[in-house]
């Protein structure tokens, strides 16, 4: 077994990404009934869920923080254990025989790093996460999450991706999306700071406070005034118009998602398990309404729409033919999960159907030219 280790890597756009070293062939990069296996064939979310890859390159899903990644070049399958949090196998095309950690614009970063697999030709790959709280600024720093890719050499016509553990579902739950379009970007950094907080076990507001990261340059610091007018919402939720982050609180609460749980004279708070859709709390304009639903929908199924467009894009044709009762195991999601993110990748010009239970990913559509120009001969 050979390893490569880099301990703190902090992937751009929250992505990590291995490609193939220089230097490949390129009678090697296209393979017979195979062919949206380059990294921008389909116009899928990088990464997915947990990770996808295709001739020459791997995406893995992270967040934007340091995480320790090691590759890995095995003899054969590796055992599995249980030690991870989230674990999918895919095929990989090697056109060098060869493979280095980098970044989404191709960093040569790591360059001098390269992981010896073999031979060109097809590889399975293992890519398992061990996940850790995240950093909070002011509390005990983040350990970083482990990122474990495993390659191994599989001889003949390659095996779709199987996901094997997943330490959240595969559709996202509900976002509080519908309320940063109503209440603005504050909305979502205050809620960021009751989970950071509630990470330590005691989220009370000095904790939010210090917990609290602005996310952007024009964001203002906790006590500082929010820029957004949200005296028609409060008004609605019955509580005073918030001015500050600080005052939006008591506006999170009032809306059901936050909760408010006062003891001895401390008051702790926590995320809602449950937090209802904008529209349920807050009479909404229509085409308001609308616009809301569709990123909803965005967040919940552009990933594991990813998914299943990876699964197609390793499959003969590029299309599966197979009951979402079928898919079930083979992607650890529902039946109901599966049938609802073909339907949003049909809709988004992702995949397109042909009868229950068949699914084609679909290429990107070529680029179209400039209104005006003239193409020269």
């Amino acid at each position: 077994m050979r390893i490569i280790a880099v301990e703190d890597h902090w992937p751009e756009y929250g992505t990590i990404v291995v490609r193939d070293t220089y230097g490949s062939d390129p009678a090697s990069i296209s393979l017979p009934g195979l062919p949206l296996l380059d990294e921008h064939a389909v116009n899928a979310q990088p990464g997915g869920t947990i990770a996808k890859a295709g001739d020459g390159w791997l995406q893995a899903s992270a967040r934007d923080a340091r995480h320790h990644v090691r590759l890995e070049a095995q003899n054969g399958p590796p055992p599995l254990d249980d030690a991870w949090h989230d674990v999918v196998e895919t095929p990989y095309h090697a056109n060098t025989g060869a493979i280095m950690l980098t970044t989404v614009l191709s960093s040569n970063q790591y360059a001098d790093k390269p992981l010896k697999l073999g031979m060109p030709g097809m590889y399975r790959v293992r890519i398992s996460c061990r996940r850790t709280p995240p950093e909070i600024p002011g509390f005990e720093a983040s350990q970083g999450d482990l990122w474990r890719m495993q390659f191994w050499a599989t001889p003949g016509p390659p095996q779709p991706p199987q996901w094997l553990a997943r330490s959240r579902p595969a559709v996202q739950p509900p976002a509080c999306t519908g309320w940063r379009a109503v209440l603005g970007l504050a909305c979502e950094e205050v809620l960021y700071a009751v989970q950071l907080a509630a990470a330590t076990g005691e989220a009370t507001g000095e904790r939010i406070a210090a917990a609290y990261q602005p996310w952007s340059s024009s964001s203002g610091e906790w006590s500082s005034a929010l820029s957004e007018d949200l005296s028609e919402y409060a008004a609605q939720l019955g509580v005073p118009a918030p001015t500050t982050r600080r005052e939006l609180l008591w506006l999170l609460v009032a809306a059901g998602l936050v909760i408010a749980e006062t003891s001895g004279e401390v008051t702790r708070y926590g995320l809602s398990t449950s937090p209802p859709h904008v529209e349920e709390v807050l009479r909404l304009p229509d085409e308001e309404v609308a616009m809301i639903r569709r990123q909803d929908a965005f967040h919940r199924y552009t990933s594991f729409a990813a998914d299943l467009a990876a699964v197609a894009v390793w499959t003969p044709g590029s299309t599966v033919s197979a009951t979402p009762g079928e898919l079930s195991s083979q992607l650890l999601a529902t039946e109901e999960e599966i049938h609802e993110a073909i339907r949003y990748g049909a809709d988004r010009g992702l995949l397109s159907t042909s009868g229950e239970g068949t699914f084609t990913a679909m290429p990107n559509p070529p680029l179209q030219p400039e209104a005006g120009r003239i193409a020269r001969m």
